[in-house]
């Protein structure tokens, strides 16, 4: 969707009236968005998120001509740039995108977790914001954090053998997956864009790429 060149408030309030006025056609699904050289930094980006999953809806690619917006975009993992048709199958990285009817399985939160706040999920969950040094989250599924995680996250459902972990940023945070704690690799930490899951040989973590949390 390309939106005209005003200033980003304004970009974010048609997005959002449009996706209203048309609820049926975009419930659930992804958007590729198109702001040109409107300039939007990191919190717009994050507000625009939350603004979004109130909506239903969840941002798939930011294209900008701003180095600005790139900039913010790419902090909040999404890619600022189309796949490229022409790029033969062997070239292309693994589509690690969930798919639409996946994703409406997920609940949102749209918004960090309080200082010394206990959450609990029964089910799939997406976070837009953090978990903060005294926080604790607890879920029975699937986990997107879409923001940094600094305090504690629990994901334990041992009969699901499907779930999964996606970190925008992990920070100084403790991950517990099915009662085992995660051992997150320092050089990993400091990745944007990071998938936690177990599999038959134990905890499998690896980098998105490109960065992609949806």
């Amino acid at each position: 969707m390309t939106l005209p060149t005003v200033p980003w408030h304004l970009q974010r309030d048609l997005l959002v009236s449009r996706i209203q006025t048309q609820e049926r056609f975009f419930k659930g699904g992804r958007i590729a968005l198109d702001v040109g050289s409107t300039e939007w930094s990191e919190e717009q980006i994050l507000k625009l998120l939350k603004d979004m999953a109130d909506e239903g809806v969840f941002l798939w690619t930011i294209l900008s001509s701003s180095e600005k917006t790139r900039q913010a975009a790419e902090y909040h993992g999404f890619p600022t740039s189309l796949p490229d048709p022409n790029k033969k199958p062997g070239e292309a990285h693994q589509d690690l995108t969930i798919k639409k009817d996946e994703l409406a399985k997920f609940a949102c939160l749209p918004r960090s977790l309080a200082e010394g706040e206990h959450f609990k999920h029964d089910g799939n969950l997406i976070v837009i914001g953090d978990i903060p040094p005294d926080a604790k989250l607890e879920v029975t599924g699937s986990l997107i954090l879409w923001g940094t995680l600094h305090g504690s996250a629990e994901v334990n459902s041992p009969a699901d053998p499907n779930k999964f972990v996606r970190l925008l940023n992990v920070g100084d945070g403790r991950l517990v997956l099915d009662y085992e704690e995660v051992e997150i690799p320092p050089k990993l930490r400091k990745h944007h864009g990071l998938v936690v899951a177990k599999e038959e040989q134990g905890i499998l973590i690896s980098s998105l790429k490109p960065r992609r949390l949806l």
